[in-house]
């Protein structure tokens, strides 16, 4: 299931690398494949057990959360957000209109990225944040932002990723189901697809099974804290319970989540980054040597790239993880759009493989 073309492109990436480490792991209805190229030793672990950051593919698990809540008639995707959170009416309401569920979770409520002036204080004051930047931009700091927030331009009009917004939205969700937001993923999301090593806070027990991530210095990079913005960005987990992931995402295992997962898959018909449409955090690629669409969403942490993809006609889907630190020009290139990110270049040629063997 890995081919060969894929196991070059991977040494490749690892020999230009410092310090560095990466699985791949591949399901079909072959069934399921991980390989693992690991800087450190973990001794009497399976690589499909190690544990690393999944950062922005969270937001999948949040909107899966959402779509939960459309599904049993709690709410709807264009209802207001405002009268769950009044305190934040100010900061999510433009002559007159109020962002929806839909805006928060397609990015289009024309929030910042990230509270950059809130976190630069926090370093400043404590220049050890550099390796933990959100450490200490907790739910206190979310609610601050969105008191002073105004908004100045139209809501729906203009794709822009933020994870404040994916943040608000998952704190909103959490006031809705009357518990905390990592409460509720626990309840609703994991729990239901048996992800029994997928966590917000890795138990002490388990923290060996952490794959470790370093500068380019060669400095440890500390495991992330996130904590305000868990919605956007906080999980953890392993190879295993991500494929686990992508066979429900793909319909290879049945679940009570079935028609929540289906709509987060639906293109919400907005243009976000080149050559991409999104769906409810979902990220929808259309490349032009696929036939079929690539549902997928990445993240990216101090420490990690993750990808995480599926093509449904298929049946096929991928999580690659990596620890490379990027260097300025490999940024740029990425930037320009001459070169993907790592493990979106390493994830394509699995796809671009089982499409080929289908065309057979």
């Amino acid at each position: 299931m890995i081919p060969k073309a894929t196991n070059r492109l991977i040494d490749k990436e690892l020999k230009k690398a410092q310090s560095a480490s990466m699985i791949v792991g591949v399901i079909s209805r072959d069934g399921m494949e991980v390989e693992s190229y690991l800087h450190d030793y973990y001794e009497g672990i399976d690589p499909e057990k190690l544990l690393f950051e999944i950062g922005s593919t969270t937001k999948t698990f949040t909107s899966t959360l959402l779509t939960k809540l459309v599904t049993i008639g709690v709410i709807s995707l264009d209802d207001s957000v405002c009268p769950y959170v009044p305190e934040f009416k100010q900061a999510l309401t433009y002559q007159g209109k109020e962002v929806t569920f839909r805006q928060l979770a397609t990015h289009t409520a024309g929030l910042p990225k990230d509270d950059m002036k809130t976190i630069r204080q926090q370093i400043k004051q404590d220049p050890a944040l550099k390796l933990n930047p959100f450490q200490q931009y907790d739910q206190a700091a979310l609610r601050q932002f969105f008191s002073q927030y105004r908004p100045k331009k139209e809501f729906g009009t203009k794709w822009a990723y933020s994870n404040l917004g994916i943040g608000l939205l998952g704190f909103v969700l959490a006031r809705i189901v009357g518990s905390s937001y990592e409460e509720a993923i626990q309840t609703y999301i994991l729990d239901p697809l048996g992800m029994k090593e997928t966590y917000f806070s890795v138990p002490n027990e388990d923290i060996h099974r952490y794959v470790k991530a370093y500068t380019k210095k060669g400095e440890h990079i500390p495991p992330l804290e996130i904590h305000g913005l868990n919605p956007a960005g906080g999980l953890k987990s392993t190879m295993h319970d991500m494929l686990t992931y992508l066979q429900f995402q793909i319909g290879m295992k049945e679940t009570a989540l079935g028609e929540s997962i289906t709509l987060s898959h639906q293109s919400q018909h907005i243009k976000a980054m080149k050559g991409f449409d999104s769906a409810l955090c979902w990220m929808i690629d259309t490349p032009k040597w696929a036939t079929y669409p690539i549902i997928q969403h990445g993240g990216t942490t101090i420490g990690f790239h993750t990808y995480c993809g599926f093509i449904k006609e298929l049946e096929v889907g991928v999580v690659a993880i990596s620890t490379i630190q990027f260097s300025f020009s490999r940024i740029l290139k990425v930037l320009l759009q001459h070169d993907g990110l790592i493990n979106t270049n390493i994830a394509n040629s699995i796809f671009q493989h089982h499409l080929q063997q289908k065309n057979r």
